[in-house]
């Protein structure tokens, strides 16, 4: 009877991961001698690096202001351009508005006063 049973470390088989190759660079001894070019050699490779850094901040900047349709906006709303731009109008539709009112009134003085040149005229 026991014998009819499988058996549990035949089924459960060793889960196999691919070994990912890891390619390092290359280390060299340097002698007593060489620390002080290794330092001037190391101080040089951390400058590059930091000028490399750099560059890749600036395109990651420029990256993020372009659009995909090739548009170059800022992020975000400006909220300022616009209110500006209402009170603009505003001043502006004031203006004309409050420029034909005067104007109907200035036209409607000068005609009651023709008018009434004209009757004095006759009437005399």
């Amino acid at each position: 009877m026991a014998s009819s049973l499988p058996s549990f470390c035949s089924l459960n088989k060793p889960f196999y991961r691919p070994k990912a190759h890891k390619y390092y660079s290359q280390v060299r001894s340097q002698s007593f001698m060489d620390e002080g070019k290794s330092a001037n050699i190391v101080d040089a490779n951390l400058r590059i690096l930091r000028d490399r850094m750099e560059e890749v901040k600036k395109k990651e900047r420029l990256n993020k202001c372009n659009l995909q349709n090739g548009w170059n906006y800022q992020a975000g709303y400006d909220n300022k351009h616009k209110g500006v731009a209402i009170l603009s109008e505003s001043i502006q539709l004031i203006g004309t508005v409050s420029g034909a009112v005067g104007l109907v009134f200035f036209t409607g003085s000068f005609l009651i006063c023709l008018a009434s040149i004209l009757v004095h005229l006759s009437s005399s």
